[in-house]
């Protein structure tokens, strides 16, 4: 028999079976969030780019590297509302329009985006050529200006977001621009080093103005409240104030370090600027004199404002806000406090959302939710790079950077076994039996561990790269490993064999699910992009006669097609539990041999070249993945940074794709994901330095 002929046979076989197995689906499945842990104030997950006080006085609005903007109350630093739009990238300028209703937020998108304060809505969008950076209100309410990566300044018209004119002329990002002479010009400062003044209504460039020594980059242009005068701040380490008909400079003053944003204070008393070197400035707006150093407590503050009354000074310190009294340069602590660590990097939950493990740097903690005397907290001498509970709940496992596991009992934390591997263990996994654990990450490999002793089993090897996701069957029995390799491979955790290979494009994988019941697969590639295996689930027989297996098989040999293709669904019909009576069957029959494979394929559901399939785009893109214990959906994390939500979705065998359940938005950015072991609870580490508990609902 060809090869073709056997090739011919298999795709026969398969599309016969499908019609004949039964699909099952899934109810309803809502993931609640029961709380969220480390909440304090002003907490952004990346550093932040502006800060703007709302015309109310109570609320102040900042941007940041995290892709959102987010609106707080100044007094207790509680999130108001956080804004963001898939795919926008880091948000940079912001400005309230409308006394307040309405804002305006820059994006590395290309994109300016006029938010609805109250509710969020995108009312219009406005699209650069280059990074959108910094904005500029016209006195009028009707129009504004925009600048970009692409050199230029863009007038837009706001209600409608028609192009009305672009200022062209420089020869490298435009970092900022300010509106001056009651609407009339307009004055904008960029990475060429120079500043330019423009007519608004015509687009001419009035004059451009350059030092020597150049001034290096130029960061912020602020105007003082009359607009007669404006500072500005550059790479050149000076904070300088000119007046803006001549452009004439009228005083500079050196800082400590390099500046990179400046602010005047509402009623023209100050001029305050943050430096490299840890501290808030304040200068005389007339003289240039520095009146006051602040010290912060960190040493990154990039933007800075005044209150609406000029008494306080709110700056952002790397991804939080500060607020200082500008008489005093006490601190003002918010009633909600500010973090006390830098957040979470793993974390397992315990049956029942009962106990929450996570880890941080080179320590862990035991939450324990019913019992707080029971909380603990360890120390290490290496960072944790993983953690993982056994299905029970009694043993966790722990992971470490230069390849070290440790297995201890959850009752007393007694150390059960140290295994020493080579490379980072960057993933954990217990088999269902306990007396096993699964590892893998650095060295291109997974590898099977026997706890009692700490014995080397083997090593699921063959990867050319580093692995970053492996799934578990739910039965401990099969083994998918994803690699930066781009490739997707399956093993029999029993023998240790490769079962199939499958290679993905160009795409860079993120995360795999492996749901048991469907006996499906889905892999995210860090793109919009969903794929997935989609296999139907197999009706199998409780009780299998060895002797009704035998006479099937050799049917397989039979010259009629009809009862070969009856025997072949049959034995697919008995499931898993077949394949080791048809692997110890001795035949000299290729035919029978090559039958045989093609039933063992369809009951693992083994890979093959065209296996994965896109069956779903989505608005932004998948990262990680986690499966459901039960085997019936999984969970992604869609989006990045302080923008991701939780995404939860399900095989559709009927349509032989997916279908999305739910989206949460907690506001918090997810990171990573990790299911209890009985599949009640989700726990996720986030991008804001908290972790959140979500109890999971079936209906």
């Amino acid at each position: 028999m060809s090869f073709s002929r056997y090739l011919n046979h298999v795709r026969l076989f398969v599309c016969l079976c499908i019609s004949v197995l039964s699909w099952s689906w899934l109810g309803a499945v809502i993931l609640k969030e029961l709380e969220t842990y480390g909440v304090t104030s002003f907490q952004h997950a990346g550093s932040v780019s502006e800060v703007v006080c709302h015309p109310n006085g109570i609320h102040v609005l900042s941007s940041s590297r995290d892709q959102c903007v987010r609106l707080w109350e100044i007094k207790s630093g509680k999130l108001v509302r956080r804004f963001t739009v898939p795919g926008c990238g880091d948000m940079w300028g912001i400005r309230f329009l409308k006394k307040g209703k309405e804002f305006l937020a820059a994006s590395s998108s290309n994109d300016i985006f006029r938010f609805e304060v109250a509710t969020g809505k995108v009312l219009q969008k406005y699209s650069h050529s280059g990074t959108a950076f910094r904005l500029a209100l016209l006195p009028d309410g009707k129009s504004f200006i925009g600048t970009d990566g692409k050199n230029t300044a863009v007038l837009w018209e706001t209600a409608t977001g028609k192009r009305l004119r672009t200022f062209s002329g420089h020869t490298k990002d435009v970092y900022t621009a300010i509106v001056v002479n009651d609407g009339k010009t307009l004055i904008t400062g960029s990475e060429d080093k120079s500043i330019k003044q423009w007519n608004i209504a015509t687009g001419e460039c009035l004059k451009t103005i350059v030092d020597k020594p150049a001034y290096g980059d130029v960061f912020t242009l602020a105007a003082a409240p009359d607009k007669k005068r404006f500072a500005m701040v550059c790479d050149g380490g000076y904070v300088r104030v000119f007046d803006s008909a001549t452009l004439k400079e009228i005083w500079k003053t050196k800082l400590g370090k390099e500046g990179e944003v400046v602010a005047w204070a509402p009623d023209g008393s100050l001029i305050a600027s943050t430096s490299g070197d840890g501290k808030l400035y304040l200068f005389h707006p007339k003289t240039g004199k520095v009146v006051k150093k602040i010290k912060t407590v960190q040493r990154s503050h990039t933007p800075i404002t005044f209150s609406n009354d000029s008494k306080f000074i709110i700056s952002g310190g790397d991804s939080i806000l500060h607020i200082h009294n500008v008489e005093s340069g006490e601190r003002i602590k918010p009633e909600m406090g500010y973090p006390d660590s830098e957040g979470y990097d793993h974390l397992t939950v315990g049956l029942a959302g009962s106990r929450v493990y996570f880890a941080n740097g080179s320590s862990w903690q035991v939450l324990d939710r019913e019992n707080p005397e029971a909380n603990r907290k360890f120390t290490e001498n290496q960072t944790v790079t993983s953690i993982a509970l056994s299905n029970s709940g009694d043993f966790i496992a722990i992971g470490f950077e230069r390849g070290q596991i440790k297995v201890l009992d959850t009752r007393e934390f007694e150390l059960l076994t140290s295994i020493a591997v080579k490379g980072s263990v960057n993933g954990l996994a217990f088999l269902p039996d306990e007396k096993r654990l699964v590892a893998g990450g650095g060295k291109n490999r997974v590898t099977l561990w026997e706890i009692k002793g700490g014995k080397r089993v083997r090593d699921f090897a063959g990867h050319t790269d580093d692995v970053v996701a492996f799934a578990l069957s739910k039965d401990g029995e099969l083994l998918m490993t994803l690699s930066r390799d781009r490739s997707i491979r399956s093993w029999s955790v029993i023998a240790g064999e490769q079962l199939a290979e499958f290679r993905l494009g160009k795409e860079r994988p993120r995360g795999i699910a492996y749901l048991d019941s469907g006996r499906s697969l889905v892999i995210s590639t860090n793109s919009k992009d969903v794929l997935a295996r989609i296999l139907p689930e197999i009706q199998v027989e409780e009780v299998i006669d060895n002797a009704v297996v035998l006479k099937l098989i050799k049917q397989l040999a039979d010259d009629r097609f009809f009862k070969r293709q009856e025997a072949m669904e049959k034995l697919a019909g008995f499931g898993k539990a077949v394949i080791p009576m048809a692997e110890a069957i001795e035949t000299e029959d290729p035919e029978v041999e090559y039958r045989l494979v093609g039933v063992r394929d369809t009951i693992r559901g083994s890979l093959s070249r065209n296996a994965f399939k896109k069956v779903a785009s989505l608005d932004d893109n998948l990262g990680v993945l986690a499966t459901d214990p039960l085997g019936e959906f999984w969970v992604g994390k869609i989006g990045d940074k302080g923008a991701s939500r939780l995404l939860i979705g399900a095989v559709d065998h009927e349509s032989k794709g997916i279908k999305i359940l739910q989206t949460i938005d907690n506001n918090h950015g997810c990171q990573q994901l990790s299911f209890s072991r009985d599949g009640s609870h989700l726990g996720t580490v986030n991008a804001d330095g908290t972790y959140s508990l979500f109890k999971v609902i079936r209906e």
